[in-house]
């Protein structure tokens, strides 16, 4: 067999008994960033995302996605919150007012109803942002060391850095 021929499909036998297999999706991976308070991670995309994350001892989430990138919602009777955030996409500018509101409701969801699950699209860019702003108002600890404390719980988190400053300024008017 040659390089091409592993990338071609294969071709459905004369019988026609090839059947369609399902499509299989992974498991959602997600970080505790605060045991058993907070994780963090990217959008649950499927029912079977919101069952793990029910049977993991979830009820509430954030999101900082827009509502137009949703996709599949939580369940109906779980807390939810949500401030869209613009990730590096720049679907608008980070607006100092927006961060503060979702960092207040962030804080009050996670206050009343945790473990809270928040999430971007990827949990790359705007959910590692909250969380750092989140761990450093509750911690009382400067923004660089709440987001070290993040990216030790969640390697993937690369928020954008002119948003940090945002954040930075936000957290010293609170």
């Amino acid at each position: 067999m040659n390089l091409l021929d592993r990338f071609r499909k294969p071709k459905p036998s004369a019988r026609g008994d090839q059947k369609s297999q399902p499509a299989v999706i992974p498991a959602l991976s997600y970080s505790w960033l605060i045991s058993g308070r907070l994780a963090i991670g990217p959008m649950p995309r499927s029912e079977s995302h919101w069952r793990q994350l029910e049977e993991a001892g979830f009820r509430s989430r954030f999101s900082c996605c827009y509502s137009e990138e949703e996709i599949c919602s939580p369940p109906e009777h779980w807390l939810q919150g949500r401030v869209s955030l613009p990730d590096h996409r720049r679907q608008e500018r980070l607006r100092p007012e927006r961060l503060r509101e979702a960092l207040d409701l962030a804080a009050e969801i996670l206050a009343t109803q945790p473990p809270t699950y928040l999430h971007c699209m990827a949990g790359i860019e705007r959910s590692p942002l909250l969380a750092s702003g989140l761990i450093a108002r509750e911690r009382k600890i400067h923004l660089l060391e709440a987001l070290d404390t993040v990216r030790l719980c969640h390697p993937r988190a690369m928020p954008i850095y002119g948003d940090l400053d945002v954040l930075e300024a936000v957290l010293k008017e609170s």
